[in-house]
């Protein structure tokens, strides 16, 4: 029964960073320790269980899972920060519910982008195909003068 709540847990906290997306670098940290804190209780709750042999009892099972549960979106909802300093339970305590485009972003946000062939370290925004096709031709340009064993030039520049 520790999986099924270790996999609640992660839940939780994916769902808080999707619903709540207005997060700085620091969320990571806070809700890995949440998710920490949350994985010794449950390792704690299932040696007890284990122990007092309850997990016989599937009611009691269910409602200590259920206990947990909330225990941890109280958890999340209290202590995850926010780029606004207002935690989620005071945003949903005044009226600002997540909408779509909240959740979009929330999406958007927990998506890892991998496009480090059209990508530059200095430039806020991606190659062009253009520039793509270009360094592409530079580089084979590169690679056939090395296989006909001559001195390979490529120009770099540092702008």
């Amino acid at each position: 029964m520790g999986w099924q709540r270790f996999g609640i847990l992660l839940l939780c906290c994916f769902g808080v960073m999707v619903l709540f997306p207005d997060y700085d670098k620091s969320a990571w940290a806070s809700v890995g320790m949440i998710a920490l804190m949350w994985t010794g209780a449950i390792i704690l709750i299932s040696f007890i269980c284990n122990v007092f042999a309850l997990d016989r009892f599937e009611w009691l099972n269910r409602l200590i899972t259920l206990i947990v549960f909330g225990a941890i979106v109280y958890t999340l909802l209290w202590y995850f920060p926010q780029s606004d300093k207002v935690s989620p339970i005071n945003k949903l305590k005044y009226g600002e519910y997540p909408t779509m485009e909240t959740v979009k972003k929330g999406i958007e946000k927990m998506k890892f982008h991998n496009d480090f062939v059209h990508q530059n370290k200095k430039r806020t925004g991606a190659f062009t195909e253009e520039e793509a096709e270009a360094v592409k031709k530079k580089v084979r340009n590169a690679a056939n003068a090395i296989k006909e064993g001559e001195d390979p030039f490529i120009e770099i520049v540092d702008d």
